[in-house]
């Protein structure tokens, strides 16, 4: 299994590795990578990070905070989620157009959309299963003798089917719904970096 910081890395890769004419950016975050490994790690808190980084300029200080962002996600715990605003927040105020508010704002937003997106998380996977417990039981309930003769065991089979794939479309959806959302804000708060 792959720590948050791999997994950030990862993402900072897929996001930034296709830019060849911006090898700069490339450098920088290989350089950031050795100072925020710690940070990933939860060896370090933003106090600690905002010391490694004050000597820096402001494209370190931004592609940090890229970095720090782009770790961000709706599988995040509200903890993590809470540890990257405040690091972002003690970056910002080394810059000279420092905009902390604006980030702070931002990350509450993503705390609360994540929390929103667990707790409707947990009712639909209770649901799901409630589904399919009750569809299971029903398929149960016959002997196979009864099955056979009844002549509706293979539309009940249908409208079982029918109904994980109605299940499973929801979840999508559900996900879909909440990734675009949670994606907006996270393109939100890179433009105001950019």
């Amino acid at each position: 299994m792959k720590s948050a910081y791999e997994k950030a890395m990862e993402r900072a890769d897929e996001v930034y590795g296709a830019k060849a004419d911006d090898v700069n950016s490339l450098e920088i975050r290989e350089n950031l990578k050795e100072i925020m490994a710690p940070f990933f790690k939860e060896e370090m808190d933003a106090e600690a990070l905002w010391h490694e980084l004050k000597d820096k300029d402001e494209a370190y200080l931004k592609e940090a905070q890229l970095m720090l962002i782009e770790s961000i996600g709706l599988r995040n715990s509200s903890e993590q989620i809470k540890r990257r605003k405040e690091a972002v927040v003690a970056v910002e105020s080394l810059k000279e157009s420092g905009n902390s508010t604006f980030f702070e704002k931002q990350f509450t937003q993503a705390q609360s959309l994540q929390q929103q997106y667990q707790t409707q998380k947990k009712q639909l996977d209770e649901q799901v299963k409630q589904h399919l417990e009750q569809a299971q039981s029903q398929g149960q309930g016959q002997n196979p003798l009864a099955a056979a003769q009844n002549r509706n065991a293979d539309s009940q089979n249908g409208m079982n089917a029918q109904m994980r794939q109605q299940l499973a479309q929801k979840v999508s959806e559900f996900q879909e719904g909440y990734n675009k959302r949670f994606n907006q804000l996270i393109e939100k708060m890179k433009a105001e970096i950019e």
